[in-house]
């Protein structure tokens, strides 16, 4: 039997390389290698795995012509189809007002074909460069462009930007041919790979885990299965220090793994190169540090392009105010209902301040033992020591009265809301805009607030959310979903959405898999709706857990209280709750029947 023809794919978007891992289940002669990233970050990531054995290279639109530029091995191109194109268009069709077309030449080119032929008057603009990407999308939403078709890189700064976005999918029709047509080219390369085989297999074992950079500070080897761009980032910060001795020594900490690093000078020929050869370990989590994550830009921005705050366009309401509050450097006060972004917002905030460049530190009350806590308020390696983060305390409200006289001392007293910049956030209940206990924290600490209003007070926006939703849950699916029956929009905007966003976004991804065509049906809304008002009742009261606790109540009522915030905190996973309790499923069954 003949070896499998290793392909090495570069997706321009996460859903794209979904797509490809499914379609390569139907390929048992292909051995794909998946990795995400759009032009520079893909030509990057292709350079990193040169050495790896590749037979032929698969990506997408101006990536795919980069590396075939830069690259020896054959790179085959995903094609935009006028398919592709027209599913795109038919989304943004729904909205009102000016839309506008930007992409990079190879796709651009044949969107402004197909509007010759539907004489779509459709503005078409495309790049050259990413540096004009921004420019470009700035000067369209001054001009009220109520909308953006895009490629991947122009989706991402658009989402940023807070616009409405619509990224131009491939579907997997394309990506077949694709595969189709690297099978053709590898069947005639297949004898030159295997002489090429054990040489290289050979040089891959003598130089694992190593990284190596040129004079430039471009990536020039690299041996490391997956080159996460973080890691790469932090290695060329040690660049400077490394180049002043032979050899050097070095540890570092990133994403929850331990680095040992020894950075050596080379030399080849005329060249000087910086090589840095690693061994990584997972670092052990501590129980003093329950509850405190740490996230460097890269990590929140991406938890924040993964939440439906980003596709859908929202923060773009916010906009004004997040820049009002980052000329400032005063405590901020997040408020809302369960599931209206907090977090993201806290992200979007975080990223759009000075202080983007430094950690992240999020510290969530709901998570915090006796351990954490005594670490955060004691320790000398306590993120409250540090200065120039941006901390953030998530769900105040579950903080005991004597933990939060402890926590608003410790702040005043350790000067921490200047050295730092400090966000909080509570839970308000329905009519509330902030409370009691953010109320505090806002009187004591004199801070900014920022509410973010229920999803239910802005039933006018429904539509709008749905097609930005399907235009990104598409990406995710084997057929597309263009339409949405009138009526099934009415059923939507008038649904009281309990769990706001986070209930709105589970539930379009299910309408979308459940839809019998490429239009949801009035029908499927209300058996979805149905299910959804059938456990309304523990969700009103599962929603804002981050209330403390009333022991003013029978002992059978608090076990209730306490079995319905631990499943909310596992995600209705019963499994998981029942183990958190140390009881089983049966029992964790009746405590909720009988308070239901």
């Amino acid at each position: 039997m003949d070896a499998p023809i290793r392909v090495l794919g570069i997706a321009p978007y996460e859903a794209m390389k979904t797509l490809m891992s499914n379609l390569a289940e139907e390929y048992p002669q292909i051995d794909l290698t998946l990795f995400v990233g759009d032009r520079e970050l893909g030509l990057e990531i292709a350079r990193a795995n040169f050495h790896g054995n590749y037979d032929v290279v698969i990506s997408r639109g101006d990536t795919a012509a980069m590396l075939r530029r830069d690259l020896s091995l054959p790179v085959v191109a995903i094609e935009v189809t006028m398919y592709d194109l027209l599913c795109a268009m038919k989304l943004a069709g729904g909205l009102d007002g000016r839309t506008a077309f930007l992409a990079a030449p190879s796709i651009a080119e044949s969107a402004r074909r197909l509007c010759e032929v539907m004489g779509d008057g459709m503005e078409i603009y495309t790049y050259d460069s990413q540096d004009v990407v921004e420019p470009t999308l700035r000067e369209l939403q001054r001009n009220d462009c109520r909308a953006v078709l895009c490629d991947a890189l122009a989706n991402t700064t658009a989402k940023r930007l807070g616009m409405n976005a619509f990224l131009v999918t491939s579907s997997i029709e394309s990506i077949r041919k694709a595969f189709d047509q690297a099978l053709l080219i590898c069947a005639s390369q297949r004898r030159l790979r295997e002489e090429n085989l054990f040489l290289r297999e050979l040089i891959q074992g003598q130089i694992s885990q190593t990284v190596v950079f040129d004079q430039g500070g471009r990536l020039f080897l690299s041996t490391l299965n997956d080159p996460v761009p973080e890691l790469l980032e932090m290695l060329r910060r040690e660049l400077p220090e490394s180049r002043k001795d032979l050899e050097r020594r070095i540890v570092r900490n990133l994403g929850g793994m331990l680095y040992s690093i020894r950075a050596r000078q080379l030399r080849s020929g005329r060249q000087d190169y910086t090589a840095f050869f690693l061994d990584a370990r997972k670092t052990p989590l501590s129980p003093s540090q329950a509850g405190i994550r740490f996230a460097t830009r890269p990590e929140a921005e991406n938890a924040f392009y993964d939440s439906i705050f980003s596709f859908a366009g929202t923060i773009g309401d916010f906009q004004e105010e997040i820049a009002r509050i980052n000329q400032s450097s005063a405590p901020v006060m997040v408020s809302g209902e369960d599931g209206t972004g907090k977090e993201s917002m806290v992200g979007a905030l975080y990223m759009r301040s000075v202080l983007q460049n430094h950690p992240l530190v999020s510290v969530n009350c709901s998570l915090l033992n006796d351990k954490s806590w005594t670490f955060l308020l004691e320790h000398h390696n306590s993120p409250l020591s540090d200065e120039g983060n941006t901390l953030y305390f998530a769900s105040v409200d579950v903080l005991s009265p004597e933990r939060r006289r402890q926590l608003l001392a410790v702040l005043a007293e350790m000067d921490v809301c200047r050295r730092n910049r400090v966000i909080f956030s509570c839970v308000c209940q329905p009519g509330e805009f902030i409370s009691a206990v953010g109320s505090l924290f806002t009187d004591k600490l004199c801070c900014l607030t920022l509410y973010l209003p229920p999803l239910r007070q802005m039933a006018e926006r429904i539509p709008t959310l749905v097609n930005l939703s399907l235009s990104y849950l598409n990406a995710n699916l084997p057929r597309q979903i263009l339409s949405v029956e009138p009526e099934a929009m009415s059923l939507l905007q008038s649904f009281q959405w309990p769990h706001n966003y986070t209930q709105f976004r589970r539930v379009l991804g299910d309408l979308a898999v459940m839809a019998p065509g490429q239009a949801i049906t009035a029908e499927s809304v209300r058996q979805i709706l149905r299910k959804e008002r059938h456990v309304g009742a523990f969700a009103l009261r599962a929603e804002n857990t981050a209330v403390p606790l009333d022991l003013g109540r029978t002992l059978e009522e608090i076990n209730q209280d306490v079995a319905l915030r631990v499943l909310e905190e596992t995600g209705g996973n019963q499994t998981a709750a029942a183990r958190r309790l140390g009881i089983s499923r049966t029992t964790l069954w009746r405590l909720l029947k009988d308070r239901a």
